[in-house]
């Protein structure tokens, strides 16, 4: 809704986001314009120069966003904290994704980006608490930013929800980090939902029931035997480097990377 754009061209926008190989991001934030006073948006507004969506059409094309929204794509947000009291014009309502969900339901459309399939939320919206029996490895190949991208995940096919995923990384020709060669692979995020459960604890829900080990040894065969790779990197944080080192993963003794050899 920004000033010269229109809901077409937002909507092609996104298209080409979520489309175009030099785009393709892993998490989106969508904020709808909103006019707030000091601003030269506000100037414009007061002089009738510039008017925001209203929010039927601020609704139906945040729906049809969503529902164009890639698997391996989490929607952060879909709007901005700020108190509807500092709003000279723009959405009227301080729950838009909510707002934006109950369209979709009623339209019988979807949106299947990460956030909106995690199984927490799934009980949250229906009180089942699904079996991890029914939890399936997916896998998903893209191009993003001259590299390849690999989507791994463990999700309920028939409940569309996923319980877990790694981002496994192939990097381009032209990455720039001087620990990266020819033959190396990036895990560039592991997550596992479900209640926080401390290191070396059983959890009861789905975290340690072995699903991220049993993604990285995926990614790992993955690597080696269809990208030749002989080392794989993790961006772990802090926290996380013990759970790497138990899978065989040692920090880099000169940066901020865990690294394994795979061959």
């Amino acid at each position: 809704g920004l000033p010269g754009s229109d809901p077409d061209k937002d909507l092609e926008a996104f298209k080409t986001i979520y489309g175009d190989p030099a785009f393709r991001p892993d998490m989106v934030k969508i904020y709808p314009t909103v006019v707030v006073a000091g601003t030269e948006l506000y100037e414009w507004w007061r002089r009738g120069d510039y008017e925001p969506y209203d929010l039927d059409t601020l609704v139906e094309l945040i729906a049809k966003i969503k529902a164009i929204t890639p698997p391996w794509v989490r929607i952060m947000r879909v709007q901005r904290d700020i108190p509807l009291g500092e709003v000279a014009a723009g959405p009227p309502v301080g729950n838009l994704r909510e707002v934006v969900w109950r369209y979709m339901r009623e339209r019988g459309l979807k949106c299947r980006c990460i956030r909106c399939r995690e199984v927490g939320r799934y009980v949250l919206w229906t009180g089942e608490i699904p079996s991890l029996d029914a939890a399936r490895l997916v896998r998903r190949r893209y191009e993003a930013s001259g590299g390849i991208e690999e989507f791994l995940s463990f999700e309920d096919p028939l409940r569309d929800v996923i319980y877990a995923f790694l981002r496994l990384r192939i990097p381009s020709e032209k990455a720039h980090r001087w620990e990266v060669d020819a033959h190396t692979a990036i895990i560039r995020e592991l997550h596992v939902y479900g209640p926080q459960t401390p290191v070396g604890e059983r959890g009861g829900w789905w975290q340690h029931k072995g699903l991220g080990s049993r993604l990285v040894r995926e990614a790992e065969r993955i690597a080696v035997n269809e990208y030749d790779a002989r080392k794989m990197l993790v961006i772990s944080a802090v926290g996380t480097r013990e759970y790497y080192r138990r899978l065989g993963y040692e920090v880099h003794p000169s940066s901020f990377y865990m690294y394994k050899y795979l061959m």
